[in-house]
């Protein structure tokens, strides 16, 4: 463990040497009200993965880039392809709202109507924002925890295009390609990755377990747009994945073992929209229509083997910016959900929702105010509410910010009609969450310090509860989370920039016991070194506490991971990564295995 120290202190040794620049980080988030608000005048806790930041870590998997950010916690059953999970501030997978391009890639065929996002590559991405807190308001169910939005890159004036290839342990390839062109007219940008991997055994290998789970992925997406006046606009944003990854099985009583089983996966997300520019652009009105159709098969499955899920959405935002100080947004929408299965599952669902938010801007005080209705057509209906405001004081770089919102979590179609575990009574999850926090500038941006306290409830949460050798899902009881997460960032120069990281989460459930997978405490600590223009430097620690497991608790594991590229010249970038630098042994699910030390090297082509 004390060898991972090592190279932070040495970059930290030449850190002292560097001459310190000033930072200008205000970038403008989407996410938070809908509207592209600068970052010092939103009052949610919200984080941004910028496209240089994807560039600088070079993970080929989006769920890879997640692991650091405070307040989230990532686990997965094994490598690339296997079942992944998020839990933010501590609440369930099925309470993260996951989206891409604002389409959401929830799957109404899995228990928790969860999205997985083990199979969406980093390529075409322009940055990725976290909302942390209760955003139903905006986004309605599956909110609870948070949001997470992946927006794809628009196309730029100048036309430009690439290919590159990747290679390494475990016998991985990846392959690139894309290509983008914009202008006052219209924009274009798509992208193809195609990557393999002979993969390492799922099932832990310290068990027994030797056979190898391989890996494929094919994904392609398209991000385009026209204006043919000054009044209208048109965008199409899609985004397609082809998985195979080989599973391998669970046994009551042992756990995870090898197996010769394959799991095929279609992602179809897409959405198409137009909008309406009026009086001077100070009232827009998009209506859209989106698709999510998820396919999963499980050839060798003794039960079910086919899974088809599929979302559709229709709906219509109105934002009204009344002056330099005041926005307003009202939004209606049309959701229908379906699920079928080859074992006689055949449900569908659909939820209409209204809601209404006003954005105030005065001088230092910035606030938030929302409410929203929907109704379900199997449970009923539900309002949430949501109020966040930020007070900022310019002469000592302080600002002060908190929030206090509702939520609200739909039975899935499974937990409602699956034929073994189903429950038609169920009622919808409901929660009260809010956070207060602070955020301190020295030095004019030379450091940020970011420390916010949370606090949820939910209430009637959904979880199987056993009977013998069977059970139902039922409304078992209530969840509590609540901790602190904190972050800095330090710019001493122009050539060398740190961020450190610590959440802590403490989970309760309705008999006092902690909830499984969630850490306790989890940090990190990310150096980039960039001396010149054409070379950069990433190390990134990772730290993760015990967790507790249904009959064990895992041990603590850090993670050391180190990433570089040189642009050769303008047109030739070759880059060079290692994963799990000191071969650390973990499980972040008990009995499945981690990958051990692994390297990969790749170049890239521009034109």
């Amino acid at each position: 463990m004390k060898k991972s120290f090592i190279p932070l202190c040495i970059l930290l040794l030449m850190a002292g040497s560097l001459q310190a620049a000033p930072q200008t980080l205000d970038p403008v988030v989407v996410t938070a009200t809908r509207t592209g608000t600068q970052l010092s005048q939103i009052a949610s806790s919200v984080t941004i993965i910028s496209a240089e930041e994807i560039a600088a870590k070079q993970k080929p998997l989006v769920v890879d880039l997640l692991r650091s950010v405070p307040g989230l916690y990532v686990s997965r059953n094994g490598g690339p392809g296997a079942t992944t999970s998020i839990y933010l501030r501590g609440t369930d997978n099925k309470h993260c709202l996951i989206m891409v391009d604002g389409i959401e890639i929830a799957d109404p065929t899995t228990p928790g109507a969860s999205a997985n996002l083990t199979n969406l590559t980093t390529n075409n991405i322009e940055r990725i924002e976290i909302v942390r807190g209760a955003q139903s308001v905006l986004y309605g169910s599956d909110a609870i925890g948070g949001v997470i939005n992946i927006i794809t890159r628009e196309g730029s004036e100048k036309a430009t295009g690439y290919i590159s290839v990747e290679g390494g342990s475990y016998q991985t390839w990846q392959e690139k390609a894309g290509f983008s062109v914009g202008s006052d007219a219209g924009h274009l940008s798509i992208a193809l990755t195609n990557s393999s991997s002979d993969g390492f055994s799922a099932a832990n290998e310290k068990d027994g377990n030797t056979e190898k789970d391989g890996y494929k992925n094919t994904s392609f997406s398209i991000n385009g747009g026209a204006r043919p006046s000054d009044l209208f606009e048109i965008n199409l944003t899609a985004n397609y994945i082809d998985a195979e990854y080989d599973m391998d099985g669970y046994a009551w009583g042992i756990g995870p073992v090898d197996s010769d089983e394959t799991t095929f996966s279609d992602t179809l997300t897409g959405r198409l929209s137009g909008t309406f520019h009026f009086l001077n652009d100070r009232l827009q009105t998009t209506i859209g229509a989106t698709l999510t159709k998820i396919d999963r098969d499980y050839p060798d499955s003794v039960w079910t083997k086919a899974y088809n899920g599929k979302k559709t959405k229709y709906d219509i935002v109105n934002t009204f910016r009344l002056n330099t100080q005041q926005t307003f947004i009202l939004g209606a929408e049309t959701e229908k959900e379906t699920a079928e299965t080859d074992s006689g599952v055949d449900e569908k669902a659909t939820t209409r929702a209204i809601y209404l938010q006003d954005q105030l801007n005065f001088g230092p005080f910035d606030t938030t105010l929302g409410i929203r209705y929907d109704d379900h057509d199997d449970f009923g209906s539900k309002t949430t509410w949501r109020v966040a405001t930020g007070y900022t004081i310019k002469e000592t770089g302080t600002r002060f910010k908190g929030s206090v919102g509702t939520g609200f979590k739909a039975p899935s179609l499974y937990q409602l009609f699956d034929s073994w575990s189903g429950n038609e009574d169920l009622d919808a999850e409901t929660s009260l969450g809010y956070d207060i926090g602070v955020e301190q500038s020295l030095w004019n941006h030379l450091i940020i310090v970011d420390v916010t306290w949370f606090h949820n409830d939910i209430d009637d949460y959904i979880q199987w509860v056993s009977s013998g050798w069977s059970g139902t899902y039922q409304n078992a009881g209530d969840i509590t989370t609540q901790g602190v997460e904190s972050s800095v960032e330090i710019y001493p120069s122009d050539v060398f920039d740190l961020r450190l990281g610590y959440t802590y989460t403490d989970t309760e459930d309705e008999n006092g016991a902690r909830l499984l997978r969630r850490p306790l405490h989890k940090g990190s600590f990310e150096i980039n070194l960039h001396p010149r223009d054409d070379i950069q430097i990433n190390l990134n620690v990772l730290y993760v506490g015990e967790r507790d497991e249904v009959s064990e608790t895992l041990d603590s594991y850090t993670l050391v991971n180190l990433a570089a590229f040189h642009q050769v010249t303008e047109n030739f970038k070759g880059f060079v990564r290692v994963d799990n630098l000191f071969d650390e042994e973990y499980e972040e699910v008990a009995g499945y295995g981690t990958a051990g030390i692994s390297g990969y090297i790749g170049v890239e082509l521009s034109f």
